[in-house]
This record gives structure tokens, sequence and C-alpha cells, in this order.
């Protein structure tokens, strides 16, 4: 005689998805598989995440992973909830937004998460720089120029780390509109800011000068090939 056992499959729903993807606690290629989930499911179920987004009482990563989930599910709803969300007092929350809007990937929101460049939080202002690095508009280099010279981003006198991520944005954009900006960053007193610029450049010129120099002649390379090129 057989017996027959069956067994219950429980099926994870897509808020136990996004609470799975939240939890600091399980490894993050469960918590990245769970927010996969998470983004492919949206398209249909998508209202449970604008609640908690706009539900101020739940927990900041419940919401942090929901806000970034609208970013890459996309679609004129949650860009709406997403720009609502640039002003929520809570840091990571902003940061979530902002680099949100940059995997949303509209060229149209420059301007917006350019303010965020002089956000309180310094982290908020990283993540809008990479959200520009991300959106590859022109029109964001005057915005991460003007932020690589703001007071607000040294400290005594000191630069802060933040401005080596604007200056990797400028690379990651990709124009030529940078050069003269990078120029001026070569010869900067932080050398995380002259190492990124180094970067940037061979990110938008598409080759390096590295090879037979040292990093001094490297950057003496560069500053003659830039000029060059904005003669």
């Amino acid at each position: 005689m057989f017996t027959i056992f069956w067994m219950a499959v429980a099926w994870a729903t897509p808020i136990d998805d996004l609470t799975q993807a939240a939890d600091a606690k399980v490894s993050v290629v469960e918590r990245e598989a769970a927010f996969a989930r998470v983004v492919a499911a949206g398209a249909m179920e998508i209202q449970y995440l604008l609640d908690i987004v706009n539900d101020t009482e739940q927990p900041t990563r419940l919401r942090w992973v929901a806000i970034r989930a609208l970013g890459q599910i996309k679609g004129p709803t949650a860009q709406t909830v997403l720009l609502s969300t640039l002003n929520d007092p809570e840091p990571a929350i902003r940061t979530a937004a902002v680099s949100a809007l940059g995997d949303y990937g509209n060229a149209q929101n420059v301007k917006v998460i350019g303010k965020f460049l002089k956000d309180p939080a310094v982290i908020v202002r990283v993540a809008a720089a990479e959200s520009l690095g991300k959106l590859k508009n022109p029109s964001a280099v005057e915005l991460l120029s003007a932020a690589l010279d703001d007071e607000s981003n040294t400290y005594r006198g000191s630069s802060l780390w933040v401005r080596s991520h604007f200056v990797l944005a400028l690379g990651n954009i990709g124009s030529s509109a940078a050069y003269p900006t990078l120029l001026r960053c070569l010869g900067d007193g932080d050398n995380r800011v002259v190492q990124s610029a180094v970067h940037a450049l061979e990110m938008i010129a598409g080759f390096s000068l590295s090879e037979g120099r040292t990093s001094e002649q490297e950057i003496e390379a560069w500053s003659r090939w830039i000029q060059n090129q904005i003669q």
C-alpha cells in the first residue's frame, strides 16, 4: 500500500517579496532576487507599493525598497509619487527617491534632480550626482560644475568626498562640454577629485593616457589634451 503525501506550496505574495527585499538579515542574493520579483510584478501589482511609499508609519527600509522599485517599474503614476516623495524629511527616503528618478530615465527630470545637489544631507547629494550621470543629459554638466565650487561641499577648507562623485557623474554623462570643468579638476587640491577627473576623461574620450606614464605625467598629458580640444 502506497501513501501519497500532498505538500501545500505556499507561493510568495508581492508584499512578501518586498518584505524580504528590505530584510537586512537575509543574504544579498536573496534580497536582489526578491527585489527583481517585485519589479517584475509591478505592472500588475503597483498599488501596494504606492500605499507603502505614502505611509510614513512604515519602516524606512520597506519604503526605501518600494521607492526604488517604482523607479524601475516606471509609468506616470510612479513618477508622480517619486516626485512627491522628494520632500520627505528622512534623508534615506529622499536618497531613494532621487536615485529612483535616475533609474526612471526621464531626461526632463534633470533640473528637479539637480536641486538635490544642494541637499543638506551629503548622501542625497551623492544620489543626485549619480542619477544625473545615469540620465546622460549634457544640460546637467553646468549643474555639476557649479556643485563642485559650492562652499557647502567643503568643510573648514577641506574638500568633502561628495565632490569626487560630481566629477564621476560628468564622466558618465559623456559630454565634451565637461572638458573645461575637468581641466580645473586635474589641478584640484583633493586627490580624489583629480583621480576621478582622470577616470571621467577616460570615459568621455574613450581611451587612457596611463601607459608608460607616472600619475603626474598622466595628469599633465590629459591637461595638454584637453587644452587642445577646447582651443
